[in-house]
């Protein structure tokens, strides 16, 4: 997968490897899907290799000194979604992470989707913050930052991430202007909407349903609102999706503005809050949020 875009990322840490300057701890912060795993791999692999950071070469199998952990999915009840990553996850990557590299100077720990980690396992992770091993390197990342507790922050170098220009991506991969206008400025959902079209059509879908509305019966409303709940993550993304276009139609004061403004922005963005951080039963919420535009 190609890296694109955060050129000033991607020059902080360059600089800190030619500097030799290299911290126990980041915290790799920003949207979603804008290639902070990607990096994260990229910059493991430079320092365990020993050599510069390579954006050319296909990744096939990571070091063996390079440990990645990050949240299971579960279906529970026909709903699906991201589990918790518990303490007992966090110390057996504890021990791996204390063993002396296979293969070069470290021996590195990503946790992709940080903000999952369950309170007793970030303050786990502060024994490994707390006393770092020098050969040892522990990489956060997440998009939920507000989630990492502050003691944990605190011992981490934070690398900001931000979301890609259209004409960056334009520049840099040989795609339909379709595509670069539905990624939202984040390149990964381009290569998830090549690896699977089903998440072009859904877009596609969505954009329909949104134009169409102020007109939908509370019938259909709410059978849509049961398909978003199905998989919980998936309906997340969806309603963030929704946010994107309803914005766009209110900037470019289309018809559609004249049934939605910021107004439904904001109860989208209170209904996500919800969905993110309670155990509120998805589809009566989403109803509830449809039944209220």
């Amino acid at each position: 997968m190609l890296f694109i875009g955060n050129k000033k990322t991607v020059d902080l840490l360059k600089k800190s490897m030619k500097n030799n300057k290299i911290s126990q701890a980041y915290l790799f912060s920003g949207p979603e899907n804008v290639g902070k795993l990607s990096l994260a791999k990229i910059f493991s692999r430079s320092l365990i290799l020993g050599k510069p950071l390579d954006f050319k070469t296909e990744e096939r199998n990571n070091p063996l000194d390079l440990i990645i952990l990050g949240p299971e999915i579960e279906e529970k009840k026909g709903i699906i979604k991201e589990k918790e990553i518990k303490i007992e996850n966090i110390r057996n990557a504890q021990k791996d992470l204390s063993l002396f590299p296979y293969e070069g100077k470290y021996k590195i720990l990503i946790i992709d989707n940080a903000h999952k980690l369950t309170l007793s396992s970030q303050n786990a992770l502060l024994k490994t913050l707390e006393e770092p091993n020098e050969t040892s390197i522990l990489i956060l990342i997440t998009h939920e930052e507000s989630k990492i507790i502050p003691t944990v922050k605190s011992r981490c170098q934070k690398i900001n991430f931000s979301l890609v220009s259209s004409e960056e991506i334009k520049n840099n991969l040989q795609v339909s202007e379709e595509l670069i206008l539905f990624s939202m400025g984040k390149p990964g959902l381009i290569y998830k909407m090549i690896k699977d079209p089903k998440d072009l059509e859904i877009k596609k879908d969505d954009l329909e349903i949104i134009d169409r509305f102020s007109k939908i019966g509370i019938n259909e409303k709410l059978k849509i609102a049961e398909n978003m709940a199905q998989d919980l993550n998936w309906g997340i993304k969806r309603l963030e999706f929704w946010i994107w276009a309803i914005r766009i139609n209110i900037l470019k004061n289309s018809n559609l503005s004249k049934f939605f403004n910021f107004r439904t922005i904001e109860k989208i963005e209170k209904t996500l809050v919800v969905l993110k951080n309670t155990n509120v039963n998805p589809r009566l919420t989403i109803e509830k949020l449809f039944l209220e535009i």
